[in-house]
Formats: structure tokens, C-alpha cells, sequence
């Protein structure tokens, strides 16, 4: 019986010890939640609303994306069909500039499928993206007159086989 008695007393204590631990854990939670809302009040919070429009948060960085998936074709025998979504960066303050590109929307189309019909499937395997975007953007740049592209993104890149 003694020992039922000191399994008893164990188990009493070791629940007292839980119990103390548990509370000290929850007053550390309620401390360090109340002091974070406190250290954050004079902190703009992430959630506010901006007065900056989209095209400033972006830094003026339009994105023209309508020119669509690309089905272009190598020069090898048979080809070897390339699918590309090209998406062009331009200043989006010049509204001029952003008709153009509407306005050349199939030229511009033409002139990224006539590039990569210039290339054989291992060529443009061996060219470097940066490479790819270089040129692409310099065609592209020749056949515009009001401004020019920025930058060239792809947003689908694929060569097959």
C-alpha cells in the first residue's frame, strides 16, 4: 500500500509541475503579445492602404502582355516548334508610346516568330537567355519610333521536340 501511496504522491506532483508550467507559459504569451502590440501602435502597419497608385508602386513599369502564346518554328528539317509568351516592360507614364505597341501588336508578333525562324532548335538551345532577350529587344526597338522596350520577360519559354 505504501508504494500505491508514493505513486500517488509522484503523480500529484508531477500534475502540480505541469500545471506551473503551463501557466508560466501562458502568462509569457500574454506578456510578449502585449508588448508587441504596444512596441508596433506608432508603426505603419503593413495592411493600411497606400496613397501610391499601382503603376508608382511598380516604379511606372508597364507590362504588355497582349501579344499572347507564340507558336514559332525553327529552321531545322522538319522544325521543332518553340511556344513563347513574351511580356514587354515599358515606362507606363507615355501613353503615346503604349498606343504604338497596341497599334504594332502584329508586328511586333511577326517580328518575335521571324527571329526564332532564323534559329535551329540546338542554336537556340546554346544561346543564353540574356542573349535571346538582347536580340529580341534590339528587333523589336528597330520597328518602334516613339519610345522604347525596357525589358523582355518570358513568360512560357518552351522548345519542342
Amino acid at each position: 500500500m505504501n508504494n500505491i501511496y508514493k505513486s500517488a504522491m509522484r503523480k500529484r506532483k508531477l500534475q502540480k509541475i505541469l500545471i506551473y508550467i503551463i501557466i508560466a507559459l501562458i502568462i509569457i504569451i500574454a506578456v510578449g503579445t502585449v508588448i508587441a502590440l504596444i512596441s508596433n501602435k506608432g508603426k505603419k502597419n503593413d495592411l493600411q492602404e497606400t496613397t501610391e497608385s499601382p503603376a508608382e508602386i511598380r516604379g511606372n513599369k508597364g507590362m504588355y502582355s497582349d501579344l499572347g502564346r507564340l507558336r514559332a518554328v525553327s529552321a531545322d528539317e522538319p522544325p521543332s516548334p518553340i511556344v513563347i509568351f513574351p511580356v514587354l516592360e515599358y515606362d507606363s507614364t507615355d501613353k503615346n508610346f503604349e498606343e504604338e505597341l497596341v497599334q504594332k501588336k502584329e508586328e511586333i508578333r511577326q517580328i518575335i516568330l521571324a527571329w526564332f525562324s532564323n534559329y535551329k532548335r540546338h542554336e537556340v538551345y546554346s544561346m543564353s537567355e540574356v542573349e535571346i532577350k538582347k536580340d529580341l529587344l534590339n528587333c523589336i526597338n528597330a520597328n518602334l519610333s516613339l519610345s522604347k522596350i525596357k525589358k523582355i520577360y518570358f513568360k512560357e519559354f518552351v522548345i519542342l521536340e
